[in-house]
């Protein structure tokens, strides 16, 4: 006898954790792909007597944390979302302090995009003569995908876990 109360109050409490789940799921983004990872660990939680929200809580922490163990230390890689008739649009962002100049782009079998944002610099005098740098936000790529040679810090590789867990609830 105690042992059907015992299975009847989990299967209760597994069917109110997933209820939970469905609920924050539709409140806060959580990424597809985790959702059967998330399903397994909120039930091992609530099999241990935790309370569903408190599971769900702790479960959404490990796989943020998970994803943010995966990016650290490896290479930012840039995905293009736009396709031009000579190549894919790379786009390093607003920080100019990741703009490469024309010849950085074509050293990367890239060419900068001239139509988008751009800084210009001159070094020197006007009496001694002068040199024009210019650097690009974006550049024209052979690939669709763009390393760019910077390493994942722990505060970019939670924003970017952060940013995928949004986009792919979309």
């Amino acid at each position: 006898m105690v042992w059907i109360s015992l299975v009847s109050f989990m299967k209760k409490t597994f069917l109110l954790a997933a209820s939970v789940f469905s609920l924050t799921a539709t409140l806060f983004p959580i990424a597809r792909a985790d959702e059967a990872t998330l399903f397994v660990c909120i039930k091992k939680y609530t099999a241990l007597g935790i309370t569903p929200d408190t599971a769900l809580s702790e479960c959404k922490q490990k796989s943020l944390a998970g994803c943010i163990n995966t990016l650290l230390g490896k290479d930012k890689e840039i995905i293009s979302t736009v396709k031009k008739n000579d190549g894919y649009l790379i786009d390093l962002g607003e920080n100019q302090d990741n703009w490469l100049e024309g010849g950085g782009w074509r050293d990367k079998g890239c060419k900068p995009y001239v139509n988008g944002a751009s800084k210009t610099t001159r070094i020197g005098d006007p009496w001694n003569g002068e040199v024009k740098l210019e650097w690009f936000a974006q550049g024209i790529c052979p690939s669709n995908t763009y390393n760019t040679g910077i390493k994942y810090s722990l505060a970019s590789a939670e924003l970017a876990c952060k940013l995928r867990a949004i986009k792919e609830s979309e």
